[in-house]
């Protein structure tokens, strides 16, 4: 299964085709995508990419999940948790021969300083109790999205950031905070980029594209043997620099 997770910017007005064409340059099978809020925006890269959807709101964005397989169950969790800000949605998929693939498409709250930090960990403590059935049954499932958070074993260079980026970092003392990240691992994730090219995942960034100094997009993985992580990537072709500030993450994974 070869599935893509991009965070399209406040809902991708104006920017569908090119953003669509991204999309299909991964030849996915799955497309997760945050900031998914135009509704207009999204079925026509539902066009475009030829899947069905489906999408959830939360308190600021709309996460979506397109498939090429038949989209079976769904749960917006985000309303669910009203007190919660960022976007989780939810999804089972059924290979044509049944299978099922579960899937959480993930946005956790922006901003580097400690307080935002704090912030995430609150909520992804909500996000992993949600998903504590599928871990406690060994259920393979897969986390994916937006983030908004730095992992432990990235070399950050603050010079390659935003500059909003490196005053929140000078707010904090100097570091930015990877407790997140290795929250989800401590819990039995796997970081799919990092298992198939450490090289790539300890010294790139999807976030910005015009300051791409930190990784905040994942593709966590729960349930599955590293040797089933075949191919992980970002996407950072010249189309994917100007179609969002986020450059898309993909995996295929068997």
């Amino acid at each position: 299964m070869r599935l893509l997770s991009y965070n399209i910017l406040d809902g991708g007005e104006g920017r569908a085709d090119p953003l669509a064409e991204v999309m299909l340059a991964q030849r996915a099978d799955i497309v997760a995508l945050v900031e998914a809020d135009d509704i207009d925006v999204q079925q026509r890269i539902q066009r475009r990419l030829k899947m069905d959807f489906i999408a959830g709101e939360s308190k600021k964005h709309q996460a979506a999940l397109y498939s090429r397989w038949r989209i079976a169950e769904s749960v917006n969790h985000s309303a669910l948790h009203p007190e919660l800000d960022g976007s989780y949605l939810e999804v089972k998929v059924l290979e044509p021969g049944g299978r099922p693939w579960e899937i959480g498409v993930v946005h956790l709250p922006a901003h580097a300083r400690e307080e935002d930090e704090a912030k995430r960990e609150n909520e992804l403590a909500t996000l992993l109790q949600i998903f504590e059935p599928h871990r406690k049954e060994n259920r393979p499932h897969l986390l994916v999205g937006d983030f908004n958070s730095n992992s432990p074993v990235q070399n950050i260079e603050l010079s390659r950031c935003k500059e909003s980026t490196r005053d929140e970092a000078k707010a904090n003392g100097g570091p930015i905070p990877r407790r997140v990240v290795q929250t989800i691992l401590n819990a039995g994730y796997i970081d799919t980029l990092h298992t198939f090219d450490p090289d790539l995942a300890t010294n790139q960034g999807t976030f910005s594209t015009q300051f791409p100094g930190q990784r905040v997009d994942y593709i966590f993985a729960f349930g599955f043997a590293t040797s089933q992580v075949k191919s992980a990537w970002i996407e950072y072709d010249r189309l994917a620099k100007y179609a969002s500030d986020h450059f898309p993450v993909g995996v295929e994974i068997e």
